[in-house]
């Protein structure tokens, strides 16, 4: 886990959990998969033995801001595939290539970096199968994002981040993310919090606790903290969890499954 909070990066007071925004690595045999490249991904390092892929949930700039800021991107010999369940190869080009581009960023790292190649996601399944099984599904956050799974012989990764939580959805998440080793969920918000926070695209700790216990999951992590959350405060809020499945992520920890 290289990234776990939300929004934007926070410096002060967040030693213990994080203050990188989203970045999560998995690591096969074969395959070095990245969930989302925000702050976090600067310390990333390429892997020349893997091939590397990046997986976009959406496009909100705390989940690409760290593209261009991970030297290796640079340096590695290798192709670099970058894809979304979200949105095409060559619409999702044409966002990086805007956002690292003109009168946002000074350099166009689409042009230079030729190592980048992007890639519908239903050509990245047939890339990864049959040793990894990707799947995809719908989440609820403004301007749309889009949740995954990773499965091998080994176990079952699930990214739900970016997600409002409402009971419709309840059936088709339990569904997907059954039998999970690891399940990474949005607890951006608490529940008194989220009562003012409607339609910000967000879910709460307590529905963590409440979710968790309902799916088949051997491990809840919930991350994209709040920026405006120390880890002073997280440590209260880990004493409040009524499932003993669910925890905190913390940023630069490792979990093996």
């Amino acid at each position: 886990m290289h990234g776990t909070r939300g929004s934007i990066p926070q410096p002060n007071e967040t030693s213990k959990y994080g203050g990188n925004t989203s970045c999560y690595e998995v690591l096969t045999d074969d395959h070095q998969i990245i969930f989302d490249t925000g702050t976090g991904f600067q310390n990333v390092a390429l892997d020349e033995h893997r091939t590397t892929v990046i997986l976009y949930g959406h496009f909100h700039h705390d989940h690409i801001q760290g593209l261009p800021f991970n030297l290796d991107v640079f340096a590695h010999q290798e192709d670099i595939y970058l894809s979304s369940g979200l949105v095409n190869r060559q619409v999702l080009k044409n966002l990086i290539q805007t956002y690292f581009s003109g009168g946002y960023f000074p350099v166009d790292i689409v042009n230079i970096l030729k190592q980048l190649k992007f890639l519908n996601c239903s050509t990245v399944q047939r890339k990864l199968s049959p040793k990894i099984e990707l799947e995809m599904i719908e989440l609820n956050h403004p301007g749309g994002c889009m949740g995954y799974y990773l499965k091998t012989k080994r176990g079952k990764f699930s990214y739900l981040l970016d997600n409002e939580y409402n009971a419709d959805q309840l059936d088709s998440l339990l569904r997907f993310v059954d039998g999970s080793s690891l399940l990474m969920w949005d607890g951006m918000f608490t529940e008194k919090e989220l009562e003012h926070r409607q339609g910000w695209g967000h879910s709460s700790i307590e529905q963590a606790c409440i979710f968790a216990e309902q799916a088949n999951v051997e491990e809840l992590r919930i991350s994209h903290h709040s920026p405006s959350r120390t880890d002073a405060q997280l440590d209260e809020l880990s004493k409040m969890l009524t499932s003993p499945k669910v925890s905190f992520a913390m940023q630069s920890t490792v979990v093996e499954i």
